[in-house]
């Protein structure tokens, strides 16, 4: 998933809708902003402020009893002089409580959702400098371009998740990623499966298998909870695929544990299961799911497929794939362990 946001305007005029009112906009806005902040400095916090003692503080790194960075969050939709003096007075209220207090501001952030007017900016940017020569304190500005570009970044896209869920795009396509040399394969569990049930070409099985396998230690390493669920749920859906074809056929299976036609149904049942927003699949990713489950010993080609697991004594394909340099190292793998639901 891209994870484009749009507009800076768009996103908070929706940012407003969905707080309810302005109250509600600016405490979740501070929330926002303290969130980002964590991000890159996961020592900052926020003080507590009953009856509105906060010392002009919404976000802070640093000791109260030495050297701290503030961040202002003020959510400004519109400018002009009341603005000016909010911001006036609040940075007066943190460098009083500072000489009071006996701590230092070294630097002090302004976090606002909206783009300055060229005649607002031309005054904030007078105003910064006379500060900084007056108290020492660097001032900066963070306005709408610069959160949002901040939450653009890899590192904040749960955070993208979390405040403007209903404002991420649908995602493109996953890469079906290509297996180099087919014959690592060649003592999974998944393919002796196939052979048992009486399919000697398994060269595509492998190779999504492999596509599956890739797809899903990426979603793994990215750790972004809706592609997490997305996935967790194609596989469930594979799995109830798998289950319903074999529960009709399983009753007419032939004496060898043979069922005509499980392989092939299944393989087209999952690949035109739709696709989540969240992580968009191809048919070849859905195939290999079903050849992980196999892999896993959670699913089978035979009415004897848990005795084939039980008894297979080759190299589970993720070790394969890891030692043959096909796939980094992930944890954990598909293995015939088959423990818990996930994929990832």
């Amino acid at each position: 998933m891209t994870g484009e946001l749009p507009d800076h305007r768009a996103m908070f005029v929706r940012f407003l809708s969905d707080s309810g009112d302005e109250a509600a906009a600016r405490t979740r806005f501070q929330r926002l902003v303290t969130d980002l902040v964590m991000v890159k400095l996961p020592g900052a916090s926020e003080v507590a402020y009953p009856g509105g003692g906060d010392w002009g503080i919404d976000t802070y790194v640093g000791g109260l009893d030495s050297d701290i960075v503030v961040w202002q969050s003020k959510f400004f939709t519109a400018w002009g002089k009341t603005q000016q003096g909010e911001i006036r007075d609040s940075f007066k209220q943190v460098v009083g409580k500072a000489k009071d207090q006996g701590f230092t501001v070294t630097a002090w952030t302004l976090c606002v959702p909206s783009v300055l007017p060229p005649d607002q900016q031309k005054w904030f940017d007078g105003w910064r400098q006379r500060q900084t020569r007056e108290t020492g304190v660097r001032i900066e500005l963070w306005n709408g371009v610069h959160i949002r570009s901040a939450l653009q970044q890899a590192d904040a896209r749960e955070l993208r998740e979390l405040y403007f869920p209903d404002q991420m795009p649908v995602g493109s396509d996953v890469p079906v990623a290509a297996l180099t040399n087919l014959g690592t394969l060649s003592d999974a569990l998944f393919v002796v499966q196939l052979e048992t049930a009486g399919h000697t070409e398994t060269d595509a099985a492998k190779g999504f298998f492999f596509a599956a396998e890739a797809m899903a230690r990426d979603v793994a390493g990215r750790g972004v909870s809706a592609e997490v669920s997305a996935l967790n749920e194609a596989e469930l859906e594979a799995h109830g695929t798998w289950e319903q074809e074999y529960n009709a056929r399983s009753g007419s299976a032939s004496e060898d544990g043979r069922m005509v036609g499980l392989i092939d149904d299944v393989n087209s049942g999952v690949a035109k299961l739709a696709s989540s927003p969240e992580l968009r699949l191809r048919p070849a990713h859905r195939r290999g799911l079903v050849h992980r489950l196999v892999e896993g010993a959670r699913a089978g080609w035979v009415t004897h497929w848990r005795d084939v697991a039980a008894g297979h004594r080759g190299t589970s394909a993720g070790t394969a794939l890891e030692k043959s340099g096909e796939l980094p190292s992930a944890a954990p793998p598909a293995d015939h362990a088959g423990e818990g639901a996930t994929v990832v």
